[in-house]
């Protein structure tokens, strides 16, 4: 389980870069052309960049919380069912120790994962398609405003490493509210169902237009602004505030798992 997600990342990586030689990208196209960018064809914005930014969402809001939950699942719940937490706890050891040091676990794990394919994706986008300035279209990054930016190639990897270290915060995040389920639950399968039912829900209120006014207060709105970073600017207040909410939502969720942990009856 802890190599299938590099091995899954690397053939998808292989996959996109595919599918980006077939596709034409007329409508990207043509949105870059009314927001009056100095385009006249895909080989204008299509570079390494270009791939490597667009590959990020889905990857990032779908594919990567799954492995993690799925990681965290089996950290807590998944060693109580099978047997080996109970010999980890007759040791001389503390349980907000050993949670902690699970959550320091899972953290590199993040970190791992991201770098892993952040690094990927722009070497292989690179490598086929080239450098130039990242131009992006607002909807797909920013909260859904119109128009598009541009970035300069010169400040682009910067960005990119900007956005991996946000993104893989907001990984740690999760994974503090995964071992916080895995800490309440009996196995690895609930612990891991109930943690992406609970991601997933949240990331379907932000669907909703009516429930605007509840985005500053979900978790995942703030997970999310990695994407800012891909804007004409930087939006630094916006990323501040997006910190300060992540680092709260990590101390709560950790804080919680402890709480939870200590009280566990580890049976099996």
């Amino acid at each position: 389980m802890t190599w299938v997600p590099f091995i899954v990342l690397s053939l998808l990586v292989g996959l996109i870069v595919a599918v980006f030689y077939r596709l034409q990208f007329k409508q990207p196209l043509l949105l870059f052309q009314q927001a009056r960018l100095n385009v006249s064809s895909k080989d204008d914005f299509v570079n390494g960049y270009y791939m490597a930014a667009h590959a990020m969402n889905p990857v990032f809001n779908l594919l990567i919380p799954i492995f993690i939950s799925v990681a965290s699942g089996l950290m807590i719940a998944g060693e109580a069912e099978g047997g080996t937490l109970r010999a980890c706890l007759i040791r001389p050891v503390r349980r907000r120790d050993l949670i902690l040091s699970k959550f320091v676990v899972l953290s590199a794990y993040c970190l791992c994962l991201c770098l892993f394919f952040l690094g990927l994706v722009l070497v292989a986008g690179l490598l086929n398609f080239g450098t130039g300035n990242l131009m992006t279209l607002n909807m797909f990054f920013n909260n859904g405003e119109l128009g598009a930016s541009l970035v300069p190639a010169a400040e682009v990897p910067l960005r990119f490493a900007l956005a991996g270290l946000l993104a893989t915060l907001g990984m740690t995040v999760l994974a503090a509210l995964a071992l916080m389920i895995s800490a309440l639950v009996e196995s690895a399968a609930m612990a891991y169902v109930v943690t992406l039912s609970i991601y997933f829900t949240v990331l379907t209120l932000r669907m909703f237009p009516a429930l605007d006014w509840l985005y500053p207060y979900l978790f995942v709105s703030h997970m999310m602004r990695w994407q800012q970073c891909f804007y004409s600017y930087v939006k630094t207040g916006d990323i501040y505030v997006s910190l300060v909410h992540l680092l709260f939502y990590l101390i709560a969720f950790l804080s919680a798992a402890v709480l939870l942990f200590n009280e566990k009856d580890v049976k099996s």
